[in-house]
């Protein structure tokens, strides 16, 4: 009889007992994915703070694609004489450097003092606009902007501008931009935290931590341009690895065999958020008023890639490129280069891969 009572009485605890036990086994993958975060998706941003101070100091930086880029030129911007020329866009446009890729202690104040490469890895207009609103106070206006306009860049949906969101509210309160700025911020960190609970991050963390155990692939200073990883330099441009003159061959070839279709970039190309139909023509429109003269880019792809895209989704890209051209002369912007390899007088060869330009290639096509 008694231990009949006691079953009954321990019952409930139990059962709440093996309850928390079970949600505490559940949450050891999350907490582990959480704990590696490979992807950086809500991990705290010393580590981008001490490759700024590195960076600005006067050496380069390796091993910092995993890092979050936005965050680093916060930090930097600060430090940062005002830019005589700012570049924007995405890692399309990061190839483009004031130093002509010399070594760091040949890069003197000369040429690199008034040139700021702000393009970043996936960048679209949010992005973009962050990036511009570092440098968006009197005294601190760049007199040129770069902005290289990539087909996805108004479509394409991207949580990287975390980093940016007080600098991107601003310009987009500024230049008439309809936005919500508390309410998309918190649906970015909810969806941050969405993946970080996924099987697929999950898997992710513990191939990181198998290859490169718990603190991640390290950054490196180095006073070498060009490393076997990604370098990012003072001005923020970005050296890529020594790559094979036919890489982009037969990485354009496969890419439009197998991945174009995949790519969700290449998709859609009409879909805007709601209220920002016109915010490329506005944030044009901004700089002009702001006396920054703009320069909009339009950076090929390679040819194979092109004929593919056209095949997959019509005149989407040449339909795309003739809207920005419209807009941008309704903003006043010149326009350089075309997504049409033929018409920006490009070779595949002179590409990394489907569809980053080498620095020389991307050079010729900004200063014609």
């Amino acid at each position: 009889m008694r231990a009949a009572a006691v079953r009954a009485a321990r019952g409930p605890w139990a059962l709440v007992g093996r309850a928390a036990l079970l949600l505490g086994i559940a949450a050891l993958p999350i907490a582990f994915s959480a704990w590696i975060d490979p992807a950086r998706l809500v991990a705290p941003r010393a580590a981008e703070r001490d490759i700024a101070r590195v960076l600005a100091a006067g050496s380069n930086v390796t091993n910092y694609a995993n890092y979050d880029d936005r965050a680093i030129e916060k930090a930097m911007a600060p430090l940062r004489a005002r830019p005589e020329v700012l570049v924007l866009g995405s890692s399309r446009m990061q190839m483009l450097r004031g130093c002509a890729g010399a070594r760091v202690g040949g890069c003197v104040n000369g040429t690199s003092i008034g040139f700021v490469n702000g393009a970043m890895q996936g960048a679209t207009l949010d992005d973009i606009v962050g990036v511009y609103g570092l440098y968006d106070a009197a005294g601190r206006r760049p007199n040129r902007v770069l902005l290289g306009v990539d087909p996805w860049t108004e479509s394409a949906t991207g949580d990287g501008w975390r980093s940016l969101a007080a600098e991107r509210a601003m310009v987009l309160r500024r230049a008439g931009i309809k936005a919500s700025p508390r309410r998309e911020l918190l649906a970015l960190w909810a969806r941050s935290v969405r993946t970080v609970a996924t099987p697929e991050y999950f898997r992710l963390a513990l191939y990181s931590f198998r290859r490169y155990g718990a603190s991640g692939l390290a950054w490196q200073p180095t006073e070498r341009a060009q490393n076997v990883e990604k370098t990012k330099l003072p001005d923020g441009s970005v050296v890529w690895p020594a790559l094979p003159d036919d890489n982009a061959e037969r990485a354009a070839r496969a890419f439009a065999a197998m991945a174009l279709a995949r790519d969700a970039r290449f998709h859609d190309l009409k879909r805007r958020a709601p209220g920002r139909d016109d915010a490329l023509e506005r944030f044009m429109r901004y700089l002009q008023s702001e006396g920054v003269s703009t320069t909009v880019v339009l950076v090929p792809f390679p040819a194979v890639v092109y004929d593919a895209s056209r095949r997959l989704s019509g005149d989407s890209l040449a339909a795309e490129e003739r809207r920005v051209r419209t807009i941008a002369a309704r903003a006043g912007a010149r326009v350089v280069g075309s997504y049409d390899p033929r018409r920006a007088g490009v070779v595949t060869r002179e590409f990394f891969d489907e569809d980053h330009l080498r620095p020389e290639a991307l050079a010729r096509l900004v200063a014609r």
